[in-house]
């Protein structure tokens, strides 16, 4: 046992050990240190609307969609709209169901709404590059540690409290800096990509 003293079987996993064991080696730091806050969503009634009056409304297998089908939330019916905006350079986290898939928020999903199904880690970018972290978070070395921490006895979960204990390796800035200009390099193609097609099926559509 180690001194968190869990009973469960998934938590002294062998590979979420590995990442641990190495990570402690190097100069590394608590992901609840690295962030400002992490969000676990409020639980609501969805009030649902046509898309010209409410906001795009993300779950947590939306997340990993090239083109997610979206439902909209309504702006009046729900008071606290506001809290449930996710921003720019932000790391989701799907934590229920199937768990553990990550996306960062980057020429994508600024300002839509999320549901409690996604966790939401904004980093503090005086300590961390946010598309570092992103991208550690997306690695096996994070990946198995943030599964480590799952519960429920029918419907996997795991909460904020949870990953704030989550290991993350420090490297020098000009290293964070060159694999967060990778990811966020591939989140612009992406966010090109889908604009070129858009404007490929418009061409198509005028000819047909």
């Amino acid at each position: 046992f180690t001194q968190d003293y869990r009973l469960d079987a998934h938590f002294y996993n062998p590979m979420a050990k590995f990442a641990v064991d190495e990570i402690s080696n190097t100069n590394h730091q608590l992901l609840k240190d690295l962030s400002t806050e992490i969000i676990l969503g409020k639980r609501f009634k969805r009030n649902y609307v046509e898309s010209d009056f409410g906001t795009p409304f993300l779950g947590g297998k939306n997340i990993i969609q090239i083109r997610p089908e979206l439902k909209y939330l309504s702006d009046t019916e729900i008071s606290f709209i506001d809290d449930l905006l996710i921003k720019r350079n932000w790391t989701l986290i799907s934590c229920s169901g199937t768990l553990g898939r990550v996306c960062f928020v980057y020429d994508n999903y600024e300002n839509y709404a999320a549901s409690q199904h996604i966790l939401r880690v904004n980093p503090n970018e005086d300590l961390i590059d946010p598309a570092y972290l992103n991208c550690f978070l997306s690695s096996e070395y994070g990946y198995h540690q943030l599964l480590r921490y799952r519960y429920g006895a029918v419907i996997d979960e795991i909460d904020d409290k949870n990953i704030e204990g989550v290991l993350v390796p420090i490297p020098n800035e000009e290293q964070q800096k060159e694999i967060g200009d990778l990811v966020r390099k591939a989140y612009e193609l992406r966010a090109e990509a889908i604009k070129l097609e858009d404007e490929a099926q418009e061409l198509l559509t005028q000819a047909l």
